[in-house]
């Protein structure tokens, strides 16, 4: 389980989260996978906290996922 000490967000990276999570009526599980990841991407860069970007890259990666298990390929 992720803890603070390791997902702490900046003020702008925690808005983004809100809006999309107001937008879109994520769940709890699908807001957990969006830390994880954007972890990842903060740990690539070298960040400790969870930045805006992180966040964003996250999302896209979670669109573009979402996108990909749509196509068929024969």
């Amino acid at each position: 389980m992720l803890g603070k000490e390791f997902c702490s967000l900046e003020a702008e990276g925690l808005r983004l989260l809100q809006q999309a999570y107001e937008r879109f009526h994520y769940s709890a599980r699908a807001f957990h996978k969006f830390l994880k990841v954007a972890r990842t991407f903060a740990d690539l860069d070298g960040a400790p906290r969870l930045r805006r970007q992180d966040l964003a890259a996250a999302l896209m990666a979670r669109d573009m996922d979402r996108e990909q298990a749509g196509m068929l390929i024969i």
